[in-house]
């Protein structure tokens, strides 16, 4: 198919008919190469290209760019897309540009000239697709260029992150009602994959959509399967899921060391795996994410890091080994799987500890009251700010540092800022994207450091001219651009970095360890201060009850597939037919289970070797057993009659 130029007499005219369907299948033929829409994708496109506000629930590979792409492009004029990721939008714009269409992403990368000559394209050009992270939305250039522009359609991308009970909550993306003011004739499309009832009326009220066309349809992706498997030994049981892979597969782990040590650990039994996390430099990810979509890797094991607007067809398996805290973030993980129709897998591997390590971090997730007063009061003490004073103009601050102080956990300390944003104390703006660094050790430690011979004289050497040893306040460096001084590359840059901070020489700040605020009314006393009624409370129970989901779904006994979809209250779904409790394998026989018990087994590790459906017929072989004479059963502990 010929690519074909985004020519400005294409462009709409606002005051056109509503499309008929042959029209839009048109377009999609032409740009794309299908001639029909997928199931759920056709009314959404009819509805968004004639003019109407629309919330679209799709699965996870249900085609949810498309249902804006069409009518982005019948009506003319900009689409603005509001997305979450730099390398979601990356992938979305080369899709279109493939399609022959104009597309462009502003982002943080780009210099502020490109920026410039970026923005005025789209305001005196023909049009096209811009791609904005929320963010942008308070960037005063951006500010000025976009109401300028001829903005006929707004597509929120990801749109869960929306709402403050959503599972992905971004507050960057309560700026982006903003967008209603500047073009208040703009037709809105907000698209997620994974939205209660709850939240879905929440994207709705914080997006003011004007009576909106919702569209929802199920979850269920019928050639995928959900399987949960008790083990003993999780480093064995994640060995024995990636031989058995088919296809691509993903393993996502909860921290970043067990990514590493995961992808150790199979690069060890020959199996070619990667890690991928955010603590990564920026060329590593893409390296590992650019050789695993070419099948170089068969395996990546990735934090949630990793997925957002990744679209691979033939990955056949994706597993945990650990347990996601919300049935929305599971069912956008495991929607990886099977997106080009044939049979995959979903399965979470779990051990003794997987269960009860993740009721702990659910219970011990949110600030005390009196952790949020103890946090506004580090922060007024930080920049020096008189209770009964505001402070209109924003300040960075060090959000590490507020850590250390106080001893409170660093997601403690994020969190209780957005609370304290949300009850009006204080504002929270954008930070740049630039690294800082700063001096750790004393300048006489650093003097001798920076003098005595080496082989990485030089980068020594480029690092004390960005920053002189005898300053300790914070200076920005752009490893990139250090790099080329020195003559090396990006990786050996970030090495020598986090060699020097393991060894106490010099502390990085990344952006997301910073925060710029400003205090729009008195700063209140922090002592005496109490959240609004409700603020923090309402998000604690919100967070028991996508946990107390997660619990049900282990523990079922019902298909899996209708499991999670009782969560976003649709129960009328029928029994997927593939899951574990659907289609177990065979249930013991008691011979089985006395081999299972050997000299001696504890109930719970017998448990989990036998598919929940089938614990009660092996409880009643049990006590047929013992019954018999044949075991010895004592609390939890269970062993054979010698």
């Amino acid at each position: 198919m010929t690519a074909m130029p985004f020519l400005a007499e294409r462009m709409t005219p606002p005051d056109t008919p509503p499309p008929s369907l042959s029209k839009l299948e048109e377009l999609l033929l032409r740009h794309w190469g299908f001639s029909s829409f997928r199931p759920g994708q056709e009314d959404v496109v009819l509805s968004g290209a004639a003019g109407e506000d629309v919330l679209a629930i799709l699965p996870t590979g249900g085609g949810k760019s498309v249902c804006y792409q069409i009518p982005g492009l019948y009506r003319g004029g900009v689409c603005l897309v509001i997305s979450p990721l730099v390398a979601l939008m990356a992938d979305q714009v080369q899709g279109l540009k493939n399609a022959g269409l104009q597309a462009e992403a502003l982002t943080g990368a780009l210099h502020p000239k490109a920026a410039e000559r970026l923005l005025s394209r789209y305001e005196h050009g023909p049009g096209g697709f811009l791609f904005v992270a929320p963010e942008r939305l308070t960037h005063p250039h951006f500010i000025s260029a976009c109401r300028a522009m001829p903005v006929r359609t707004i597509a929120v991308d990801e749109a869960h992150c929306i709402s403050q009970w959503g599972h992905s909550f971004r507050a960057d993306y309560l700026n982006i009602g903003i967008l209603r003011e500047w073009h208040p004739t703009a037709s809105w499309m907000a698209l997620t994959a994974t939205a209660t009832e709850h939240v879905a009326n929440h994207i709705e009220s914080q997006l003011a959509l004007k009576a909106p066309r919702r569209f929802r349809m199920p979850m269920r992706r019928p050639n995928l399967s959900f399987l949960v498997h008790y083990i003993a030994n999780k480093e064995a049981a994640v060995l024995d899921w990636a031989r058995r892979a088919e296809g691509s597969g993903l393993l996502y782990v909860r921290t970043r060391k067990d990514a590493e040590s995961m992808a150790h650990l199979l690069q060890g039994e020959g199996v070619s795996a990667a890690p991928y996390h955010a603590g990564m430099t920026r060329e590593d990810r893409e390296d590992h994410q650019r050789r695993w979509l070419s099948d170089e890797l068969s395996i990546l094991t990735c934090t949630t890091a990793f997925g957002m607007g990744i679209d691979k067809s033939n990955v056949r398996d994706i597993a945990h080994a650990h347990v996601p805290e919300s049935p929305e973030s599971y069912i956008q993980e495991a929607g990886r799987a099977g997106r080009d129709g044939l049979p995959a897998r979903a399965v979470l591997i779990l051990d003794e500890q997987a269960h009860a390590q993740a009721a702990e971090r659910i219970s011990n997730q949110w600030p005390s009251e009196e952790t949020v007063r103890a946090v506004l009061q580090g922060v007024v003490n930080q920049i020096g700010l008189a209770v009964g004073t505001p402070m209109e103009n924003p300040v960075e601050i060090d959000l590490s540092l507020l850590t250390s102080s106080l001893n409170v956990r660093s997601a403690h300390v994020k969190t209780a800022m957005d609370l304290l944003s949300r009850a009006g104390v204080l504002v929270l703006h954008p930070v740049d994207s630039s690294l800082w660094f700063k001096w750790a050790a004393s300048e006489a430690a650093i003097q001798a450091w920076a003098t005595a011979p080496h082989q990485d004289q030089v980068w020594r050497h480029g690092l004390a001219q960005i920053n002189p040893p005898k300053h300790h306040a914070r200076s920005k460096l752009d490893p990139l651009n250090w790099a080329k001084k020195s003559k090396g590359t990006l990786s050996t840059a970030w090495a020598h970095l986090k060699h020097w901070q393991e060894q106490g020489l010099i502390q990085l700040i990344s952006p997301d360890e910073r925060v710029s605020i400003s205090f729009p009314n008195a700063r209140p006393d922090a002592a005496s201060f109490s959240l609004p009624n409700g603020l923090l409370i309402h998000r604690v129970q919100e967070s028991t009850a996508r946990w107390k989901a997660m619990e049900e779904y282990l523990e079922a006994k019902v298909c899996r597939a209708q499991q999670l979809e009782s969560w976003f209250e649709n129960a009328n779904c029928p029994p997927c037919g593939c899951c574990d409790i659907c289609s177990p394998p065979a249930a013991p026989s008691s011979q089985d289970l006395v081999n299972w018990i050997g000299s001696g087994i504890s109930t719970l590790e017998l448990k989990r070797r036998i598919p929940s459906v089938h614990h009660d017929a092996a409880r009643a072989s049990l006590e047929h057993l013992r019954g018999l004479g044949k075991i010895e059963w004592r609390e939890s502990w269970i062993q054979p009659v010698s």
